[in-house]
């Protein structure tokens, strides 16, 4: 057994030490697979090798000085890579040295600290998988250990290494423990019962996860007053962290509808129409993000709202737009817009004067989808306003001074050109570099102490359309071209069966928007490996297994980012309305009236209701319900039952004890009464004194007494008389009467 719990021990810590190190996204933690080997041949098992405690303390205070370097030589970021590096460090001082029950103690828990940190660093689907199977792997070497710790405890409570094999026996026990009929400790029962549990413990987690109320923390800036506050969570908000987006890019969830519609005939476009208005990848302008800082985008402060005031179309094509709750009032617009009108009462199209973006203006939660129509224009968009552009524009120059690095990157490539649109085209190919960049939805910060951006640029050279979009106008910014990052959809696909053109998340985008001779230019600075990643995408949603994996990736992202806003939305709410309702049919019902008896029905009659949120509910309800019937039933009848063996009993006493109630009317006859005071056994002592003389004559001068013994026998032994016995007092008491009536009947 000691050899399991050391190869389980084993296991446990490496897997733990994986995930920290891919959530990481560098190789320290992933040492422990081959530090824990190591120690498990030459320590545990061979014990040919172990540290003392002296050098195991100076190891772990060496830890601890690592550990502090990193975490005052950098950021929020550093901080917690330093937390989770300390964590690593203790885990293999543990592991060189021999171990006894505390060290098995620490390594459980270190185990645990370091997937609680990779947590935060990641929340890619891929982690929700090794969870699972840390969980069953946690279960089974914490069993183990709680078992064999069980086996080493003396009498005295001292820890020594105990020969099951030859104290016990089957059917033995020994402190609680007792081995199975194969003579084993560790049987398939003891398997079966430790997958049972962990099973149930993830579900258990997953209703807790679900139901506590919780406010999404954001990427690396769990601390900051802004995560707090965020709400929505596909990055289309007016504050977003870098890397949101990115949150929503692999899921094939439809989020945008569009029909296209000529004018004048109102005759909707056909494929062919489609592709040549759009063209292969189409921009869906969203919103517009200015400042930025420390890894955050946020939109200029002082914008100013307006309505459109065009009241009538003109010969531009009409899109008609579809939008679904995405957690925030963005509108999306194949290029400028400039008319806009919504469908629906009491909604209204809004425009921003500088950022030129359009949003919902209701100040009303959306919480289904949005349909408006737009008109807009194509190729570089030129303000109205341009006086007021020196306010907006300030914003839109600011260059973060820590970096440096990038600024002297911006000058470099920008050095051939002589305008403003040169500098922008020659940074824009920079980024195309196929050897140079990669395209990819997985986030790992490799230097956690410098500007996200930095470490982009820099370091990793991999990352998807916010890094690049970002990257581009900051070095923009550097070489004195306002610039932002617009955030949108590109691409998408006609559907046939609706006649629109249907886009999903994953095609969620974002790109450059430079001011180059007081117009607007659009630049893409993503490489064109991210077409082919949308395209596997599509291809994957059109498949019956892959559209399964991608369904499993949505389920996954959308409860990783599960905000406060929507939880209250999706659970809270939809209980609190289930549970008025059914408060007013009940009282509808106790009041006599049949309009609730018939809505339940008709919902009883709707199968395609059974399987909704508001039928779940019902069926809970109806499960609790059934459940309290039971527990009530299996509670109260046995109750019941020995109410009524107990009135049985002591009706059956009083039946049995009636002899002895006729024996005291006979003597009460004759003037003997028995005092209050007096016991039956005193009772009929006193009496036969009076009546022995009477009794002679009838052989019955000791009966009374035999009769007292059986009534206490009766009466407070609860024992049944038995019938010869009862036939014989009843004899007897006859007997008594008579002569007690023949007595009374002589002369004196």
């Amino acid at each position: 057994m000691k050899n399991i719990l050391h190869i389980s021990l084993t296991i446990l810590l490496s897997l733990s030490g994986i995930t920290f190190a891919i959530a990481e996204g560098s190789p320290l933690a992933g040492l422990s697979l081959i530090i824990a080997l190591a120690t498990l041949f030459f320590v545990d098992l061979e014990e040919v090798f172990s540290v003392p405690p002296w050098i195991a303390n100076s190891l772990g205070l060496l830890a601890f000085v690592l550990a502090g370097r990193e975490f005052f030589s950098g950021e929020l970021e550093a901080r917690l890579l330093a937390g989770g590096h300390l964590i690593v460090y203790l885990t293999w001082v543990f592991l060189v040295q021999k171990k006894k029950v505390r060290h098995f103690w620490w390594l459980c828990a270190l185990s645990i600290l370091q997937v609680a940190t990779a947590s935060v660093l990641t929340d890619d689907i891929w982690f929700g998988f090794a969870l699972v199977l840390y969980s069953f792997v946690a279960t089974w070497t914490l069993s183990v250990f709680l078992l064999y710790r069980s086996t080493l405890l003396n009498d005295a409570g001292s820890e020594q290494d105990a020969d099951l094999g030859s104290t016990f026996v089957v059917g033995d026990s020994w402190k609680g423990i007792s081995r199975d009929v194969d003579h084993r400790l560790l049987s398939w029962r003891f398997i079966t019962i430790n997958g049972t549990m962990t099973c149930l413990g993830l579900f258990l987690s997953f209703l807790f996860f679900v139901f506590t109320p919780r406010i999404w923390i954001g990427q690396f800036s769990f601390l900051s007053d802004e995560a707090m506050s965020r709400q929505a969570l596909t990055g289309f908000t007016e504050e977003v962290s870098l890397g949101d987006m990115g949150e929503i890019m692999e899921s094939d969830e439809v989020v945008v509808e569009l029909q296209l519609v000529h004018p004048t005939s109102d005759r909707a476009f056909t494929p062919k129409e489609y592709d040549a208005y759009l063209g292969a990848e189409p921009l869906f302008r969203g919103t517009v993000m200015e400042i930025y800082e420390k890894g955050r985008w946020k939109q200029f402060p002082g914008r100013n709202s307006q309505r459109f005031y065009s009241s009538s179309r003109d010969e531009g094509v009409i899109q008609k737009f579809k939008v679904h709750a995405i957690g925030s009032d963005a509108l999306f617009t194949f290029g400028n817009a400039y008319y806009a009108k919504a469908f629906g009462r009491k909604e209204r199209v809004i425009r921003e004067r500088f950022s030129n973006e359009l949003k919902r203006g209701s100040e009303t939660p959306l919480t289904h989808s949005f349909e408006y129509e737009v008109q807009a224009s194509q190729g570089p968009y030129t303000p109205q306003s341009l006086y007021y552009y020196r306010y907006y524009m300030r914003d839109l120059d600011t260059f973060p001074a820590n970096m440096s690095r990038t600024a002297e990157l911006a000058e470099s490539i920008v050095e051939p050109a002589e305008t403003d649109l040169e500098k922008a085209d020659l940074l824009q190919n920079y980024f195309m570099n196929a050897d140079e960049f990669s395209y990819s939805l997985n986030l790992s910060i490799q230097d956690a102490s410098i500007d996200p951006i930095e470490d982009f640029l820099f370091n990793r050279k991999s990352g998807h359309c916010e890094y690049y979009a970002s990257s581009m106008v900051m070095m923009l910014r550097a070489v004195g071209i306002p610039s932002r990052v617009v955030g949108g959809f590109k691409g998408g696909k006609y559907d046939k069966s609706t006649k629109s053109y249907l886009i999903q998340q994953f095609h969620a985008h974002s790109w450059v928007e430079a001011y180059i001779d007081e117009q607007w230019y659009t630049f893409d600075p993503t490489p064109a490996t991210r077409s082919l990643s949308v395209q596997a995408q599509e291809e994957s949603s059109a498949s019956f297994l892959k559209g399964v994996k991608s369904k499993a990736l949505n389920l996954w992202t959308t409860g990783t980012t599960l905000s406060q806003r929507q939880q209250r939305t999706m659970i809270y709410d939809p209980i609190q309305e289930f549970g008025m309702e059914t408060w007013g049919h009940a009282k509808n019902i106790v009041q006599g009236r049949t309009s609730s008896l018939k809505g339940l029905l008709d919902f009883l009659k709707s199968p395609e209701k059974w399987f909704s949120l508001q039928g779940g509910f019902f069926a809970f309800i109806l499960m609790l319900l059934a459940s309290g019937v039971v527990w009530l039933t299996k509670r109260v009848l046995p109750v019941i039952k020995k109410i009524r063996a107990q009135s049985l009993a002591v009706s059956r006493r009083r039946e049995q004890v009636e002899f002895y109630d006729r024996f005291l009317k006979i003597l009460s006859r004759h003037g003997i009464q028995q005092s209050p005071t007096q016991t039956a056994r005193e009772f009929v002592n006193s009496s036969l004194v009076e009546l022995k003389p009477k009794l002679q004559s009838q052989g019955l001068e000791g009966w009374p007494v035999e009769l007292v013994s059986a009534f206490y026998d009766v009466r407070f032994g609860g024992l049944e008389l038995p019938a010869p016995l009862a036939s014989e007092i009843d004899q007897r008491l006859t007997l008594l009467e008579n002569c007690l009536e023949e007595q009374k009947e002589k002369p004196k």
